[in-house]
């Protein structure tokens, strides 16, 4: 009876002591596609455009939260399996699970994609990190809360949330680009570089903006920011 108990115990401190494990997650060839259309709950997306790596995109998952680092295999729920990744025609199609209620750990869904240059960028999810490099055709995203970067360039970008965060820096400039941000509180940076003519337009019901950039009317690239609180940097 004693030797039981005991390996009893040891085996709980084992279970209670296990690390946070890693989850193999999905993995999909994207030869082909040219639209990424990401909904559902809260995820980490990183997307490239790079033709120097494979067309692939891969969905996963990480524990963060108190009960972490004691996660073990009695609490099977995975939300990044239980998240749903699928290419229709030309278009990858991914919606993203909910932690159980049940679940003593967040599980943090994290999404890499590498796509080919002007693909579209869809994204409509409660929350979500996002950070896009390369060259993109149109990136909409809506989010109830969104951190969202871009180093590179895309001709159409529309953001949408509450609390909205955007990094957006363009490394060319072709003179088509057209800029939306709109929510309620609102801090966008915005580069494009020196000599480049920009218009640009803020309506808030309080405001800073921080432009070292004449505003060109009718120019291109176009920028037009709405919120209740807006901070601003165009450079």
């Amino acid at each position: 009876m004693k030797s039981a108990i005991l390996g009893l115990l040891s085996f709980g401190s084992v279970v209670l002591a296990s690390p946070e494990r890693g989850d193999a997650g999905k993995t999909l060839d994207l030869a082909g596609v040219s639209a990424v259309v990401i909904s559902g709950e809260a995820s980490s997306v990183r997307l490239t455009t790079s033709t120097s790596a494979p067309y692939r995109a891969t969905i996963g998952s990480r524990r963060e939260g108190w009960f972490a680092r004691w996660y073990s295999s009695w609490f099977a729920n995975d939300c990044s399996l239980a998240s749903d990744m699928k290419l229709e025609a030309s278009t990858l199609r991914i919606d993203v699970a909910p932690s159980s209620w049940l679940d003593p750990s967040d599980c943090r869904v994290e999404i890499s994609a590498n796509i080919q240059p002007e693909s579209s960028v869809s994204i409509d999810q409660a929350a979500l990190q996002a950070s896009m490099v390369g060259s993109f055709s149109t990136i909409a995203i809506n989010s109830k809360a969104a951190d969202v970067s871009l180093d590179g360039h895309a001709s159409t970008v529309e953001l949408k949330g509450d609390a909205l965060r955007a990094n957006l820096a363009f490394g060319s400039v072709r003179q088509d680009e057209n800029i939306a941000i709109t929510g309620k509180a609102l801090d966008a940076t915005l580069s494009f570089g020196q000599g480049v003519a920009v218009s640009y337009s803020v309506a808030a019901t309080a405001s800073f903006v921080d432009s070292t950039i004449t505003n060109t009317a009718g120019a291109k690239p176009s920028v037009v920011i709405k919120g209740d609180f807006v901070r601003a940097i165009i450079r």
